[in-house]
């Protein structure tokens, strides 16, 4: 069930667990007795109103917060939340301070996995390696079966790819193997469009098999364009399958 509480597009999955779709990237709440996790915490207003609505229906909690990767659009909430814990990928202090705000940095490094009780629920928090960033984390619900991947995985929508943030396409395609060998029948809450299923997954591993096709074979690379037509810029930089097929051959010369 979808509803528009303080502008935000909540899908309450029951009393306790809430994905939160947009305004950044997609978030999730889960709600236990003493205690509240909140996965990624948008951006600019959408932390904001994020931010009150977890205010009003969970006050006076213990909040933690996962950080699946260090991108503005998911972590610029960070800071709102009084003495939260907040966990992200081994980036460390020197390169958090380089691309992202001091105010929101993580006071937990995750190198590996952690797995945290919360209430009647497992959480399992796993850094799956560089990929779309140096250290990209996902998380998995065990008892609602719902995988929030980051931008691992995006719905109907073009990657950002940064080089200084550590993107590669062959580290996405290898944890998108990963996960779909993990979770193989999830709810699965991309980085960015709707929750979907596990072919989420396979789809955007599909989309990066053909992105390198593309930039390697002119003669399929405005049918494989095609393919694409209907897919959307991410609205922190308007990145087009232009910018994936320059990335890709960019970085392939680089290693040559």
């Amino acid at each position: 069930m979808s509803c528009s509480d303080y502008g935000l597009d909540v899908n309450k999955i029951d009393n306790n667990f809430y994905i939160i779709i947009g305004d950044g990237g997609n978030s999730g709440v889960l709600i236990c007795d003493s205690a509240i996790l909140i996965i990624d915490t948008k951006v600019k207003s959408g932390a904001e109103r994020m931010h009150r609505w977890i205010e009003n229906k969970a006050p006076k909690k213990k909040v933690y917060i996962v950080n699946t990767h260090i991108h503005k659009d998911h972590t610029s909430g960070n800071h709102l939340y009084d003495h939260p814990v907040i966990i992200a990928g081994d980036y460390g202090t020197q390169f958090w301070n380089a691309v992202n705000a001091r105010e929101d940095m993580p006071n937990r490094w995750l190198s590996d996995s952690l797995t945290i009780n919360f209430g009647d629920e497992t959480v399992f928090i796993e850094n799956m390696g560089q990929a779309h960033t140096f250290d990209d984390v996902i998380v998995y619900l065990k008892q609602h079966k719902t995988l929030f991947t980051g931008d691992l995985v995006l719905n109907k929508y073009h990657p950002y790819l940064d080089e200084h943030a550590g993107a590669i396409v062959d580290g996405y395609i290898n944890a998108q193997t990963r996960l779909l060998d993990q979770y193989p029948d999830v709810s699965v809450v991309p980085g960015h469009g709707d929750v979907g299923e596990s072919q989420l997954i396979f789809d955007f591993r599909q989309y990066m098999f053909d992105a390198k096709e593309a930039a390697s074979n002119p003669d399929e690379e405005e049918n494989i364009r095609q393919k694409y037509f209907d897919y959307l810029s991410l609205p922190i930089n308007k990145a087009g399958f232009d910018q994936t097929l320059k990335y890709i051959r960019n970085t392939e010369s680089l290693r040559e």
